[in-house]
């Protein structure tokens, strides 16, 4: 059965250190404390945050 981590994932690092003992990685918070920061001008700032996550789970 798949499992996902998502408890307090914030950071590429997290991401990459859950993601070998997960099937997937869930981040919440994160992207709502952006959102709450930045508004309707949030989508760039998502954008990077998103990009930043994806490249530490290639790694």
């Amino acid at each position: 059965m798949p499992c996902a981590i998502g408890f307090g994932i914030s950071t590429p690092e997290q991401a990459k250190q859950m993601a070998g003992l997960a099937d997937g990685v869930i981040v919440g918070s994160a992207i709502v404390r952006l959102i709450e920061k930045h508004g309707a001008d949030s989508a760039p700032y998502l954008s990077e945050y998103v990009k930043t996550m994806k490249a530490a789970l290639r790694r």
